[in-house]
């Protein structure tokens, strides 16, 4: 089960050695900013989540460590850096989304990037370029979606799955391992990856912690490459490897005959709305409905359309009672009801909304119509009001800027997190000004300079809480 002269295991590696140095495109640098700086607001307004909260008592915080905590400024080692902010970037379920993959890298591949770029010293624009990698790896293991559906099949979650993987991808660009040596880091990862779709299923806690586990895992087996420790060849594809242990498959995608695409960067999609990204069409076409006046209680029932496979995942046709707020972000008929009424959809209200009445009676009348014709961003609401008139809204009414964020978006949304978490929305927006520039080429960037950023702005509202 080889392709060509080298496993795939091998061909990832000799792709991740050129990652360190390969120039990238300029709206693929961009395009990796504007993720970075998703992932790091939404680490900052989760920083009092409980999980992410236990994932920063867990750890060992020390004044010698060498990467940084996002939500708090703290200081600890690379591996437990990378597990507490990949913990709280997921937190609150609105990590971007790669479509292929059907996974959230930006909790598993920026904290690998950065922790491992700021402990050697090093500038934003290498971390980028490690992000890219990270994230293209990820895109690669699920081609077409070929591999994802058939771990989804057999319970298991992408993320995670992927993400151990993609993570070490990252590090071992942010190493500048060598062929060898990276490929060694894909192969650990491979064999030590995991995580089951039963958390979601059920609406427990623990999917966060899994994609904090897969980014340090990612993290560690770069670290253990990088120390001479060697992987399996043929980790990917071997008779008892990742692809048929975890996916049933005998044989790689054809498409893992050709090495990851960086320009998929480009294809990565944020999350506007706390729900999972399955919903967020949905989502889309109700926030189209209700610019329409739709009154709530005149609400006779409400019929959604969505893409067959995200009807069928679990969690997405759970219709209560709720009772954990991950139950809530899984609901399509949930997230419907509550931008029905809101017009936004916040974390928060996976547990204000639970006990609703009104909210609660909106996702009793929904009706979720599998849609076998259309693709993964498409979906209907047709609301029918009590006086018989019909108002049906449609996801492409949406501004495309809500889910593939601009440089004005990004920096909308990072000003927005801050000010929820607390903390000053002009020192977000300057934040994210200079690591755009630093993306652009336009003034080099320590990493360590967001970081003094952020504590810079801790310690003003610190201040200012104590006045």
């Amino acid at each position: 089960m080889t392709t060509g002269t080298f496993t795939s295991t091998q061909r990832l590696g000799q792709y991740l050695a050129q990652a360190a140095t390969r120039p990238l495109r300029n709206d693929v640098a961009t395009k990796a900013a504007i993720c970075l700086i998703d992932a790091l607001g939404l680490a900052v307004v989760a920083r009092e989540e409980t999980t992410a909260k236990a994932a920063r008592r867990v750890i060992l915080p020390t004044s010698q460590g060498v990467s940084s905590i996002w939500a708090d400024g703290t200081r600890a080692s690379p591996a437990d850096a990378a597990f507490a902010n990949g913990i709280a970037v997921h937190a609150h379920f609105q990590d971007d989304t790669d479509h292929v993959s059907w996974s959230h890298p930006g909790s598993l591949v920026p904290p690998v990037a950065i922790a491992l770029v700021e402990a050697s010293g090093g500038s934003v624009a290498q971390a980028l370029r490690a992000l890219v990698a990270g994230y293209a790896v990820m895109n690669w293991l699920g081609v077409d979606e070929i591999v994802s559906r058939r771990l989804i099949a057999r319970g298991m979650r992408t993320s995670p799955t992927f993400g151990t993987i993609g993570a070490a991808a990252a590090g071992a660009a942010a190493l500048g391992l060598g062929a060898d040596e990276a490929a060694s880091a894909v192969a650990i990862a491979a064999s030590t990856t995991g995580g089951t779709l039963e958390p979601v299923r059920c609406g427990s806690d623990e999917w966060r912690i899994q994609n904090g586990r897969a980014a340090q895992g990612g993290l560690l087996a770069a670290l253990m490459a990088q120390q001479g420790v060697v992987g399996a060849p043929d980790a990917l594809c071997g008779r008892r490897g990742f692809l048929m242990a975890l996916a049933g498959m005998d044989a790689p995608p054809d498409a893992w005959k050709t090495d990851p695409d960086p320009s998929i960067m480009l294809q990565i999609m944020a999350k506007p709305f706390a729900t999972l990204g399955d919903n967020m069409p949905a989502v889309m076409a109700a926030r189209a409905a209700r610019a329409h006046g739709i009154e709530p209680a005149r609400i006779c029932s409400i019929r959604v359309t969505l893409w067959r496979p995200y009807s069928e995942y679990p969690g997405t046709a759970f219709k209560g009672p709720f009772e954990r707020i991950v139950q809530t972000q899984a609901s399509t008929a949930f997230a419907v009801a509550a931008m029905l009424i809101h017009g936004d959809l916040t974390y928060e209200m996976g547990t204000t909304g639970r006990s609703d009445p009104l909210l609660n009676a909106l996702v009793a009348k929904t009706t979720i119509v599998p849609d076998d014709e259309r693709g993964a961003l498409d979906s209907t609401v047709t609301v029918t009001l009590k006086d018989g008139s019909i108002v049906t809204a449609d996801a492409k009414e949406a501004p495309e800027t809500l889910l593939f964020q601009n440089e004005a978006r990004a920096v909308e949304v990072f000003r927005e997190r801050f000010s929820r978490a607390g903390l000053q929305a002009d020192a977000a927006g300057d934040l994210a000004a200079r690591i755009l520039g630093a993306a652009a080429g336009e003034r080099p960037m320590p990493v360590a300079d967001i970081f003094d950023a952020i504590r810079a702005a801790l310690q003003t509202e610190g201040r200012r809480a104590h006045a």
